[in-house]
């Protein structure tokens, strides 16, 4: 089986080379309807590269509003609702929030301009104390629509007493534009990373709780359930609560809404129910329909459909019949500046140099030159973690994991750092013998990533690594599924020319981007896509170049605190004598973290170039 040749100059594609396909087919409306989003980690200024398939992704959260007030417009001149959900985990991402010195509250002020029916809290926004405090003390401004039904967290009374309360809402009831009953959870999966002063409880204890009973035990016209957990998978606990509702109204439509995976997926866990993933990143968002029954006697499967869009204002503009005079809203044109002028307060477009090329996180195998993680691990790390006070050979031990998206040609900023790392892992180092020191690598890829997701993962890295590795092979299976299919159709001769293709040939893709198999019947991907490449399993830990010395040298060997214990584990199992733990580790490079270290590399190598 020959393997289309797609993984040269796929990124090289400027934007304005080739018009962003439009839809061709309209939206499903049907009784309820609903926009949902997730994981859009600060992405709200939008997709801004021209390598493909960015361009998809170009709409920031201005245009995005707009498109959504469009929406509710058609549903209301339709008489049909349109519900708008989100399912967490606004934190961590782009530079907006992962710069600002007030952390992410200027940018949730901006995603609060948007009026959302149902919120739900994802685990970025429950990793910090302060951060979960600040979304406490600020419920007002989701105008009581953000509901946390299993997540409580400590704070002091008036009378200075600490007590444990729900961080939001536990349960919504209300009425729709169209006067018809909600109620509504938010549900969040159990995770044990969250910070002290938070507490997380069991959708299992949740759905016995009285409160809860007394919740779902009125009838209404329909249930919507919003969590940052996937619809099915082993992290997935909607079960409990499903069923708590199953029991009490066999019949009554259950509508679902996830995330946190960062994937589009689709299941039904029963034939009066659906339950939709939209993706992450402002990449992608989900416009799921539904009928609703015609009487209590009516105990049909309902007609559902669920469609994933490419945020983009081509996409916008198609579904909602507008033009480029009539499509941008006052609340998309005020947003739009609120986040221009966030953006230049916290210096994140400022260019910190000009990328001479694209440097990918999965299209190339690690070793490849046009791998970031090769970059990251041959160049950057080499360059930039060092200690003014250690001047001996070294190595440095890093993650993989760490690393959470592609580095793109041309100009090279604060956000693009951090979009391709946002986390503050220091680093610390030890003593070894060379001979010892070149097999720790190779001995903690041996070991893999298993101790890295324990059922519960306990800390912001583990559950990072789950969440990359689940994405990572969804994007493999895009991959391999595309090349069986290429191999049936005698393959491809020239797949660079397939990829490029002007768009003539209407039966066939033109450009990247998501190709979406998930359990629901139907296509939907509202844009036929080539899928995006995929070379393969990165390591789980990589490290520098090792230096040419004899094995009875001593060198200092350099390890990321994520990955602190399983190196411990490793070098002990290289060597049991030696004994070593974290409190023999020392400091190394004054406390810098991996979140400043593409823009230090950029502003010594990329200047002009």
């Amino acid at each position: 089986m020959r393997t289309p040749l797609l993984l040269s100059g796929l990124g090289l594609v400027a934007a304005n080379s080739i018009e962003l396909p439009k839809p061709t087919r309209q939206l499903e409306w049907k009784d309820v309807n609903f926009l949902s989003t997730s994981d859009t980690h600060g992405w709200l200024l939008g997709h801004q590269h021209a390598t493909w398939p960015e361009p998809n992704y170009s709409g920031d959260f201005g245009s995005f509003a707009s498109f959504a007030t469009h929406l509710r417009s058609i549903a209301d001149s339709k008489g049909l609702d349109l519900l708008l959900i989100d399912a967490g985990d606004h934190h961590d991402g782009s530079g907006l929030v992962s710069s600002s010195p007030d952390g992410p509250g200027r940018t949730e002020e901006i995603f609060s301009q948007l009026p959302y029916d149902v919120m739900a809290v994802g685990n970025h926004e429950l990793y910090h104390y302060d951060d979960a405090l600040e979304l406490y003390e600020h419920m007002h401004r989701w105008n009581g629509r953000y509901v946390t039904s299993n997540v409580n967290i400590t704070v002091k009374d008036s009378a200075e007493r600490w007590k444990s309360v729900p961080l939001g809402k536990q349960f919504l009831k209300f009425k729709t534009n169209q006067g018809r009953s909600v109620t509504a959870f938010g549900i969040i999966f159990n995770f044990g990373a969250h910070d002290k002063g938070i507490t997380i409880q069991k959708s299992s204890k949740l759905a016995k709780e009285g409160w809860f009973q007394d919740a779902i035990r009125d009838a209404p016209d329909y249930f919507v359930l919003a969590g940052h957990m996937p619809a099915r998978g082993e992290t997935a606990e909607w079960a409990p609560i499903f069923d708590a509702i199953r029991k009490v109204h066999p019949n009554i439509p259950i509508y679902v809404f996830g995330g946190h995976t960062h994937v589009r997926d689709c299941t039904q866990f029963d034939t009066r129910s659906i339950a939709v993933v939209p993706g992450r990143y402002m990449e992608t968002l989900a416009f799921t329909s539904s009928s609703l029954p015609v009487g209590e006697a009516d105990d049909k499967p309902l007609d559902v459909a669920r469609r994933y869009l490419d945020a983009n204002p081509t996409t916008y503009k198609w579904h909602t019949n507008t033009t480029d005079d009539s499509f941008d809203l006052p609340i998309g044109k005020n947003i739009t500046l609120a986040l221009t002028e966030l953006a230049s307060s916290l210096n994140v477009s400022t260019n910190l140099g000009i990328a001479p090329h694209d440097y990918f996180l999965d299209r190339h195998p690690y070793g490849h030159p046009r791998s970031v993680i090769t970059l990251f691990s041959d160049k950057v790390m080499p360059a930039t973690i060092t200690d003014k006070k250690r001047h001996g050979d070294r190595i440095i031990i890093s993650t993989g994991g760490s690393l959470r998206f592609d580095l793109f040609a041309g100009n090279f900023d604060r956000n693009d750092e951090l979009t391709i790392s946002p986390f503050v892992n220091k680093f610390y180092y030890t003593r070894l013998s060379a001979g010892l020191a070149r097999n720790v690598t190779d001995q903690l890829n041996r070991a893999g990533a298993s101790k890295l997701l324990p059922t519960v993962p306990s800390s912001q890295a583990e559950e990072e690594q789950r969440v990359r590795e689940t994405y990572s092979e969804w994007m493999r299976s895009q991959w391999e599924d595309y090349v069986q299919l290429q191999a049936v159709e005698d393959g491809v001769k020239d797949g660079q020319q397939t990829v490029m293709s002007n768009g003539n040939d209407a039966k066939k893709p033109s450009t990247l981007g998501y190709v979406t198999k998930d359990a629901c019947p139907d296509k939907g991907d509202d844009i036929e896509h080539i899928p995006v490449p995929y070379s393969g399993d990165q390591p789980d830990f990589i490290s520098t170049p090792f230096p040419k010395v004899d094995d009875d040298d001593m060198i200092d060997v350099v390890v990321m605190d994520f990955a602190m214990d399983d190196f411990l584990v490793a070098v002990n199992t290289l060597d049991p004598t030696l004994g070593l733990k974290e409190s023999m580790m020392q400091p190394y490079a004054d406390g810098l973290g991996i979140n400043v270290v593409f823009g230090m590399y950029a502003r010594e190598q990329w200047q002009g170039k």
